[in-house]
C-alpha cells in the first residue's frame, strides 16, 4: 500500500513538531520545512524516520512566494503528490497595536495568513486523490490577549481561509478544517514579555494545566482520517475549557 504524503509547514520546533511526529506514528510519510534551527530540524527528522517513515526536509522561507515555490518544487520532486498539508507556520511581533510599525503587519500577514492561502493553492494541485488541509489557529482569533495584535488579526484571516478554502475545494475531495489552540506548552511562550502572566491565565483550564502539543496533534491528525469527512470548514478548539470563561 502507498503511504500517505504530509507536509507540515514550520515542523521542526513546537506543534508542527508533534504534528510531524503523530502522523509518522500513523504510517505518513512527512517533509517539513524550516527557517532557523537546523539542528533541531536535523534531531526531528531523525525522530521521524526512526517511525519507519520517510522524512524530507528543507529550509524555506514562507514570508516570501519564492520560498513556497522553492518549498513545491521539492515536494514535486521528492513525493511528486500530497495527501495532507498542515499549515502550522507562524510569527507574531508581540506589541500592542499603537507600537506596531507597518513591516511588522506585513511579515506576520505574509506567514500567518498569505502564505497558508498560497500553500493550499499549491498542495491542492498535488492532491490527485483528494486530501486533508488544516491550519493552527489560536484563541487570538476571537479573543483579545495581551501584546498579540498582529498574531490575532492574522489568525481570524486564517480561519476565514479555512471556511471558504472549505466550500471552494470540496468538489476536488479535499476536507479543510482548522484547530485552534488555547495556550499551548511550547517555547513561544518565552517570547512574551509577561510570560508569567501568560502561564497563570493559560492554567485557568477545567482540568488546571497548559494544552500540550501532543494533545493538539491528536486532533489534527483525527481530521487527517476518513472518520472526520463530514466536518468541513470548521475551528475544531482545543483549550481544556479555558475560552468558557470570560
Amino acid at each position: 500500500m502507498v503511504k500517505r504524503k504530509a507536509l507540515v509547514t514550520g515542523g521542526s520546533r513546537g506543534i508542527g513538531r508533534a504534528i510531524a511526529l503523530e502522523l509518522a506514528e500513523q504510517g505518513v510519510d512527512i517533509v517539513f520545512n524550516y527557517i532557523r534551527g537546523h539542528e533541531d530540524a536535523r534531531k526531528t527528522q531523525q525522530d521521524i524516520q526512526s517511525k519507519g517513515v520517510r522524512c524530507e526536509i528543507i529550509k524555506a522561507n514562507l514570508a516570501e512566494s519564492s520560498g513556497i515555490e522553492i518549498l513545491f518544487d521539492f515536494i514535486s520532486e521528492k513525493f511528486q503528490q500530497l495527501d495532507i498539508l498542515i499549515n502550522n507556520a507562524a510569527t507574531g511581533i508581540n506589541k500592542p497595536a499603537s507600537e506596531l510599525k507597518e513591516k511588522h503587519w506585513d511579515w506576520v500577514m505574509s506567514v500567518n495568513a498569505r502564505a497558508p492561502w498560497l500553500c493550499a493553492i499549491k498542495a491542492s494541485e498535488l492532491m490527485v486523490n483528494g486530501g486533508s488541509i488544516i491550519n493552527i489557529s489560536s484563541l487570538g482569533a476571537t479573543k483579545v490577549i495581551d501584546d498579540y495584535f498582529s498574531v490575532g488579526v492574522s489568525k481570524s484571516a486564517l480561519e476565514s481561509i479555512t471556511r471558504y478554502l472549505a466550500v471552494e475545494m470540496a468538489p476536488k475531495g479535499i476536507s479543510v478544517n482548522a484547530v485552534s489552540g488555547g495556550l499551548v506548552h511550547t517555547d513561544a511562550l518565552n517570547s512574551f514579555a509577561r510570560q508569567s502572566q501568560m502561564m497563570d491565565k493559560g492554567k485557568r483550564t477545567l482540568v488546571d494545566r497548559l494544552v500540550l502539543p501532543e494533545e493538539i496533534a491528536k486532533v489534527v491528525v483525527f481530521l487527517c482520517t476518513p472518520s472526520a469527512s463530514m466536518i468541513r470548514g470548521q475551528v475544531i478548539v482545543v483549550d481544556g475549557g479555558l475560552s468558557l470563561s470570560v
